[in-house]
């Protein structure tokens, strides 16, 4: 189990020095600064969305599961 744990943890690694290692870039036109409102409002509403859509199938497939069951004549306990 820690041979498993640390084999996936050095390509993490090596990756984090990589982009550590990395020069900077200057701002340009097509830069989304990340210190805004904008980013913020962004990155709150993308994971609401995703949040929203994993559980959204289960909220509305088991009010319609309930209907054919009601239609079909079977009672749940």
């Amino acid at each position: 189990m820690l041979i498993g744990r640390y084999l996936t943890l050095l390509p993490m690694l090596a990756v984090a020095g990589m982009l550590a290692a990395k020069r900077r870039v200057p701002t340009g036109s097509g830069t989304l600064p990340t210190d805004t409102v904008l980013f913020g409002a962004l990155t709150v509403g993308i994971i609401l969305i995703v949040g929203a859509l994993t559980f959204l199938p289960a909220l509305t497939l088991g009010p319609i599961a309930d209907h054919l069951q009601m239609l079909k004549g079977v009672v749940l306990k």
